[in-house]
């Protein structure tokens, strides 16, 4: 079982009342309740519940175990709040490779308009006719031209590039 979950299960109880309150909240039966509860104090080595047939109510661990559980929680959901916060909108690094001239020609006023619309993003742009291993030298994307060698990496095909070399005598 989930620790968290059973912290959460625990804490439900506790304000509730019941193991039946708790489960109807968390969708699950008050057996199951009830066995989340159990293996929180088969994990401390304390009764947490005082538990009758009617109803239950917090040993002195209990209390102090619900305190902290209720603050350990609180503090789970501000990290997830935050998270999805951060990740709402694109922000941070972006490490990107591409081919001298498809870099050049193409690549550099896409990522300028990019960049415009997204303010939080800094990108690295590496330009290179190199074959770079994205994974060993960090990179989050890739422009590659020509057919692909089987990779386990995640390719999308962009727009058609053609190339033409001209000449004069």
């Amino acid at each position: 079982m989930d620790r968290l979950t059973s912290m959460a299960v625990f804490v439900k109880t506790a304000e509730s009342g019941s193991f039946a309150a708790a489960a109807l909240a968390f969708g699950i039966s008050s057996q199951m309740a009830g066995k989340h509860v159990g293996m929180l104090e088969e994990r401390v080595g304390a009764r947490l519940l005082n538990r009758t047939t009617r109803r239950q109510s917090l040993t002195e661990i209990g209390q102090i175990f619900y305190e902290r559980c209720k603050a350990l929680l609180a503090d789970a959901q501000a990290a997830e709040s935050v998270a999805q916060e951060l990740s709402a909108s694109p922000r941070g690094r972006l490490r990107i490779t591409a081919p001298v001239t498809f870099g050049a020609c193409c690549l550099a006023p896409m990522i300028t308009r990019y960049l415009e619309a997204h303010p939080d993003v800094r990108v690295e742009l590496t330009l290179t006719d190199r074959f770079v291993d994205l994974i060993d030298e960090a990179y989050e994307a890739a422009i590659r031209l020509g057919a692909l060698s089987d990779s386990t990496l995640i390719a999308r095909p962009l727009m058609p590039y053609r190339l033409v070399a001209c000449a004069s005598p």
